[in-house]
């Protein structure tokens, strides 16, 4: 996706400034920005388009980038079939949208580029770092210059596409940000609440904790004790599993109804204020569920900000059905080598999962 920046394809280019400023603890990253295209017509074509062709050289030189600043991502390049075709892809795009640039954004991409020099320079003295910068750049021959200067076409590709962004998002009406909007209002309420998980799973090793009916018995349990007057405080302390809100009796305030996984934020959503609900079970385990206070959100009460997130649920779908009618239309034909894929590292447990509290990035069920 174009506007995902966590895609390392697009990931924001500072991390990519960053390989250009560790390649300069090898050999002074700066100068002029002169030559072109690192590898360009060297070695064997991997694409061609409009009568214009990426070969083996350069690719491989802008996987080493790739490599240095997102080791993930090169992993998934060899392992995920189709992922690399992904990449190259996309490069190609950049390419043509670097020839977009204006003067303005290639100094932009300049300065970017050795703004990130001078910040990182005193991290370039570690010996062990500059050694694995040298083992990735001898992969595939890159030098530091030509880092920069496949840095600066990055940087200005990217500015580019920023700009028609920035057009994309100028052409979002009110009406489409209201019908946005009212595809589901409730995500948007203002909910106070207080809850505790009887997790299934372990979130540390991933292992079963106890059955879902374990689970259920002790979510009544502690659901019997709360009703007859117990302690939000004690109880959280003593049933939760959610670190979360354990030690602040449960408690969540004034949080969007829409972070919340679907079951968690349907009872957010319904259940009537100032009654302990039923267990509630996510994917995390049973929640006992009170909700302490309820906004119910509308298109007028929306903050700014608010109507920013919205825009850019807009436009950003818009932004990526662009550029992909941009590649279809440059009728790239990809020519790499197909090579024997392995198990996704992935696959080995991944890059973590949400916690026991029902929510991603360690919060709640959020």
């Amino acid at each position: 996706m174009w506007l995902n920046r966590r895609s390392a394809a697009f990931r924001g280019l500072a991390a990519i400034a960053l390989a250009c400023v560790l390649a300069g603890a090898l050999a002074a990253c700066g100068g002029k920005n002169d030559g072109g295209i690192p590898g360009e017509g060297q070695g064997e074509p991997v694409a061609t388009y409009q009568g214009k062709t990426v070969t083996d050289a350069e690719f491989n030189k802008y996987m080493s980038l790739v490599e240095l600043t997102s080791p993930m991502e090169a992993a998934y390049a060899e392992f995920i079939p189709g992922h690399k075709e992904q990449i190259l892809e996309r490069y190609i795009v950049y390419k043509e949208y670097s020839a977009k640039a204006t003067a303005d954004d290639q100094k932009k991409a300049a300065e970017n580029a050795a703004a990130f020099r001078e910040q990182l320079d005193q991290a370039l003295k570690d010996e062990t770092q500059k050694e694995t910068i040298r083992q990735i750049f001898d992969k595939s021959g890159l030098t530091s210059k030509e880092a920069e200067r496949m840095l600066k076409m990055l940087i200005s590709a990217e500015i580019a596409i920023d700009r028609k962004y920035q057009e994309i998002k100028d052409s979002v009406t009110e009406d489409e940000i209201r019908a946005e909007f009212e595809k589901a209002p409730s995500d948007y309420n203002i909910v106070t609440v207080r809850h505790i998980l009887v997790s299934t799973t372990d979130s540390m090793t991933g292992e079963e904790k106890r059955t879902e009916e374990e689970a259920l018995a002790r979510a009544k349990e502690v659901r019997a004790k709360l009703i007859a007057g117990g302690s939000w405080d004690e109880l959280a302390k003593e049933y939760s599993d959610d670190p979360g809100s354990k030690d602040n009796g449960g408690l969540y305030a004034d949080a969007r109804a829409g972070d919340w996984v679907d079951e968690f934020k349907q009872a957010a959503n319904t259940q009537p204020v100032g009654v302990i609900g039923e267990p509630v079970l996510t994917t995390f385990g049973y929640h006992v569920i009170k909700v302490e206070k309820r906004e119910e959100m509308t298109f007028e009460k929306l903050s700014q900000g608010q109507k920013d997130e919205l825009l850019e649920s807009i436009a950003g779908p818009k932004l990526n059905e662009a550029m992909q009618q941009e590649i279809d239309a440059l009728g790239i034909v990809i020519t790499l080598p197909q090579e024997e894929t392995e198990e996704s590292p992935a696959e080995d447990g991944g890059e973590g999962g949400a916690d026991d509290a029902g929510t991603n990035g360690g919060e709640t069920a959020q």
